[in-house]
């Protein structure tokens, strides 16, 4: 009986175990909120890059839809969504734009604002930015002149 006992309580404790490890382990697209926050945050950054005169004249001929879908794939696939980005990649998307730093850094800000006015906290909205920050150096031309 005690060894029935002893048996149960470990089983158990295995299980809480790997409860709580998988729980740890929870997607980064599942801590912003799922597909629904992601769209909306997607929504929210076109909001505010399209009023964001630092850069909101570099999509003045883009199909917004296009662009939000694209964003949206490629968000959800590099957070661990369920979610394929089927787009060029950021060198081929950007080889004939002139995209300087101060206008990824002011994407990057407004991306910011935009996890911010859908509630998701900053250390999830960081570890984000650290997923897009390589792609900095495949998006930008221009060095000098920022």
């Amino acid at each position: 009986m005690r060894l029935n006992k002893l048996l149960v309580a470990a089983g158990l404790g295995a299980f809480l175990a790997f409860s709580s490890a998988a729980h740890a382990e929870k997607t980064l697209f599942a801590q912003i909120g799922g597909e629904v926050k992601l769209r909306r945050t997607v929504d929210s950054f076109v909001e505010v890059m399209l009023a964001d005169e630092r850069i909101n004249f570099a999509f003045a001929n883009t199909d917004l839809g296009i662009f939000k879908r694209r964003l949206y794939d490629q968000l959800c696939e590099i957070t661990d969504g369920p979610c394929t980005y089927k787009g060029r990649n950021m060198f081929e998307a950007h080889k004939k734009l002139d995209v300087t730093n101060a206008q990824f850094n002011a994407l990057a800000e407004d991306l910011y604002k935009a996890f911010d006015r859908q509630g998701v906290p900053y250390r999830v909205q960081n570890k984000v930015m650290k997923l897009l920050a390589p792609m900095q150096a495949d998006i930008v031309r221009k060095r000098t002149g920022q």
